[in-house]
Order: structure tokens, then C-alpha cells, then sequence
């Protein structure tokens, strides 16, 4: 028997022929995810998160390729940086691996699916976004302590410990949403994540302006 599903205009309407379904067809799980190359083809919420966050992941390799004309390698390859310089950048990195896996905040069960699922999704969505920052900031540091130590080598540092920790704790593969699933549901609600990930997005929308009363 195929799982329920619910839509604020009708159960089981179709965006299209093979789209994404207009509501969140509740039982669904990690066994409907397509995969991540897959769902960027997709128009529904996931592939376009997952998208945006393809673009956010790319931006330390761009900044990477750049610190060669940032930084004033002086010195030769590890410059003259003390060594001290790379603590900040262990204690910054423990700080996000700590409080990374932490967000998002567990979801109080009791809800209605309806209700559950707008929930998760936006909590979700934070949980997401502040985890970027977390592991970002680590390699974000790195360029500023390449300057003062006036050697590249430091923010290839900050960016190898931070990167991966980038791709673990923000990247939305199938595994990421299965954790940030569980997270949630970890004082035994349900959250329904993956049927609102796997639904179209909402419609935008749309605003009508009244006509003034010298309009014709």
C-alpha cells in the first residue's frame, strides 16, 4: 500500500509528469532520495538545497586558488609564521566539530505531520547554514593568520582541517540528512524531513496591486 501524502490543495497532485509531488508525501526516507547529482534535476526542496550548497562549498577552493596573490610569502614556503599561529585555527576547528553535530535543536514531539514538517524543514535549513559557518569560519581564519605570519602554508592549514569538516557537517548528501534527521527526532518526534525535502517547493507568492482610484 502506498504511503499517505498531503497537499494543502489536493493529496496526491503531481507537479508534473514525473515531478517531484506537490506536498510531502508522508513515509518517505532515504531509500527516495535519487542521489545527489540526480536530484539536482530535480524541482524539489532538496535538489535545491543541495544546489545552493554546491555553491557555498566552492567558495573556499576559489579562495584557496587566490591566496597565492593575497599573502606575502615571505621567507620561502612556511614563511616565518610562529608556531603558536596554528592554534587558533585547532581550537576553532574543535570548536565547530563540537558544536557542529549539535544543531539543530531536537524538535518537541506531539505535533501534526502537517505542522512537524514545516518545522523540520525550516530547522533543517538553520541547522544547515549554521554548521557552514562553523566549519567556514575555520578556514576563513586561516587567511588573516597567513597574513600576519606571512606564509601561505597557514591558510593551506586552516583549509585542510576545516574543508573536510565543511563537506561532514553542511553538505546535504544522503547520509548528512539522515544525521540532521535523527538529530531531530531525538526526543521522539517525527519529523517528516524526508517528505518535505523530497516535495516541490511551495509556490512564490504573488502580489496584486490594487488600482488607485484615478486609474482608469
Amino acid at each position: 500500500m502506498a504511503p499517505a501524502s498531503f497537499s494543502m490543495h489536493s493529496p496526491e497532485a503531481p507537479q508534473g509528469a514525473g515531478g517531484p509531488p506537490a506536498g510531502p508525501v508522508f513515509g518517505a526516507g532515504p531509500g527516495d532520495d535519487p542521489g545527489y547529482l540526480a536530484s539536482l534535476r530535480d524541482a524539489t526542496v532538496l535538489g535545491r538545497m543541495r544546489l545552493m550548497m554546491l555553491v557555498l562549498v566552492g567558495a573556499p577552493l576559489l579562495i584557496l586558488a587566490l591566496t597565492p596573490l593575497i599573502v606575502d610569502n615571505r621567507g620561502g614556503a612556511a614563511g616565518d609564521a610562529p608556531p603558536w599561529i596554528y592554534a587558533p585555527l585547532l581550537l576553532s576547528a574543535a570548536v565547530a566539530a563540537r558544536a557542529g553535530p549539535r544543531a539543530p535543536l531536537p524538535m518537541a514531539p506531539g505535533a501534526p505531520p502537517a505542522v512537524a514538517a514545516r518545522m523540520a524543514l525550516v530547522q533543517f535549513r538553520q541547522g544547515v547554514l549554521l554548521r557552514f559557518a562553523l566549519a567556514e569560519g575555520v578556514i576563513l581564519l586561516g587567511l588573516p593568520l597567513a597574513m600576519i605570519g606571512h606564509a601561505e602554508v597557514v591558510f593551506a592549514a586552516g583549509f585542510a582541517v576545516g574543508y573536510p569538516l565543511l563537506l561532514w557537517l553542511a553538505l546535504p548528501t544522503t547520509g548528512g540528512v539522515e544525521r540532521l534527521r535523527r538529530r531531530l527526532e531525538s526526543r521522539g518526534a517525527e519529523s517528516h524531513l524526508w517528505a518535505v525535502l523530497l516535495a516541490a517547493p511551495p509556490p512564490e507568492p504573488v502580489s496584486v496591486r490594487k488600482p488607485g482610484p484615478d486609474a482608469p
